[in-house]
């Protein structure tokens, strides 16, 4: 489960690298650390104003629902959904298919367990700069966007440092961006759009254990916290790097 992002990436650094503006620009604010399980407005681009990257809150509500996030949440989860269960019937199922967006981040966080021992990873570009996740949307009736981060299943070399449960968000190369937000897309091509690997390698690395306290955020929280038991040697394997301190 992920309920923990980052977007240290400025406004401008955004508008620049997915060639987008902001809608509502002054609802943006960069933040070291957003905890999914306050209520929380994130940027997102979506299908229905792909030229665009607007708010939208984390958290994916029935379309149409009347009640509030959090009475929700308490029943079902929806921060993210895992990909299998998109083509399970269920209230959130078409939206694979006619509400996708892309989630703009420069982090998300994973946890490793050894020996009856927590210990958290971020995830981020080497360079720093942001990348999307992929995800699903509805609207409400009063036009408010809520989203959820499509995961997948972990491969064997991931699992060395996320072995809580097996998952990972998906993410596409940056030249599938804007055909994952088509609107022809059948599900046929959107099967085959998940199975794409990302053009860019991500960094993982160990972080201060504060991280697991909630509402503590600060700036350093992000560098890299050496631990004896925790995996820092260098690996490179699909995509990810995991930094040696």
């Amino acid at each position: 489960m992920y309920h923990k992002l980052s977007n240290t990436a400025s406004k401008t650094t955004l508008e620049k690298e997915f060639n987008r503006p902001f809608k509502h620009p002054n609802l943006f604010q960069k933040q070291v650390l957003i905890n999914g399980i306050d209520e929380v407005t994130i940027p997102i681009i979506s299908m229905e104003e792909a030229d665009l990257m607007v708010p939208a809150i984390w958290g994916l509500l029935p379309e149409g629902f009347k009640d509030d996030w959090g009475v929700f949440q308490d029943i079902f989860n929806s921060l993210n959904l895992n990909i299998h269960s998109l083509s399970n019937p269920s209230w959130y199922s078409d939206a694979l298919l006619q509400r996708r967006c892309l989630i703009p981040v420069t982090g998300f966080f994973t946890s490793y367990l050894i020996d009856g021992i927590l210990y958290p990873y971020y995830f981020h570009r080497r360079s720093g700069l942001p990348f999307c996740l992929t995800g699903i949307y509805n609207k409400l009736d009063d036009g408010f966007l809520t989203c959820s981060i499509i995961t997948t299943h972990t491969n064997q070399n991931l699992k060395a440092i996320q072995n809580i449960d097996g998952t990972v968000p998906m993410m596409l190369p940056k030249d599938l961006y804007d055909t994952w937000l088509r609107q022809d897309l059948n599900e046929n091509d959107i099967q085959n759009l998940l199975h794409a690997t990302p053009d860019f390698k991500l960094i993982a690395h160990p972080i201060s254990k504060e991280f697991f306290k909630n509402n503590i955020s600060y700036t350093s929280m992000l560098e890299p916290v050496y631990y004896e038991a925790a995996p820092t040697g260098m690996i490179l394997k699909h995509g990810v790097e995991l930094l040696s301190l």
